[in-house]
């Protein structure tokens, strides 16, 4: 009988660490701050039910939740880290690949400009050779124009 009384007395103790100090709207209807709502600072350590504290905000909080939530978070920046060395490690090889690209291009462009050189070299002699041979066909033409058809 009197383990049940100690046992409802202390889950009437945890009930209040829950509820509101004060009441929830004040007299004109419009809901009160939430800091209103949080135990004072000078609120007994003593009567903390075991496992919880005061965190920030003076908020009552599970120490085990906070654990846990610290080890998620640790787990996530861990993961976020390595996530970002794996990207930085595929930028300096996607920078590697750009650089001998950009060098197979400069590559390309020097001999696309030295093949058109070429080009219009030999276009050059082909059209010059060109006017050389109708200048010797019409020289051919006027000889035979000059000639004596006697001549043998």
């Amino acid at each position: 009988m009197q383990d049940t009384d100690s046992a409802s007395e202390l889950s009437e103790r945890r009930k209040a660490l829950f509820e509101p100090l004060e009441p929830v709207a004040n007299i004109n209807g419009k809901r009160l701050p939430a800091e209103s709502l949080l135990p004072p600072p000078d609120f007994d350590a003593a009567s903390y039910p075991k496992g919880w504290l005061i965190g920030k905000k003076r908020k009552l909080v599970n120490v085990d939740v906070v654990e846990s939530m610290r080890r998620i978070a640790v787990q996530e920046m861990n993961r976020k880290d390595r996530e970002i060395d794996g990207l930085n490690e595929q930028l300096e090889e996607d920078a590697r690949c750009l650089e001998h690209l950009q060098l197979q291009l400069l590559q390309e462009k020097s001999k696309r400009t030295e093949v058109e050189r070429e080009n219009a070299m030999l276009q050059d002699h082909v059209s010059m050779l060109m006017s050389m041979l109708q200048d010797n066909e019409q020289l051919g033409d006027e000889d035979e124009g000059d000639e004596d058809p006697d001549r043998p």
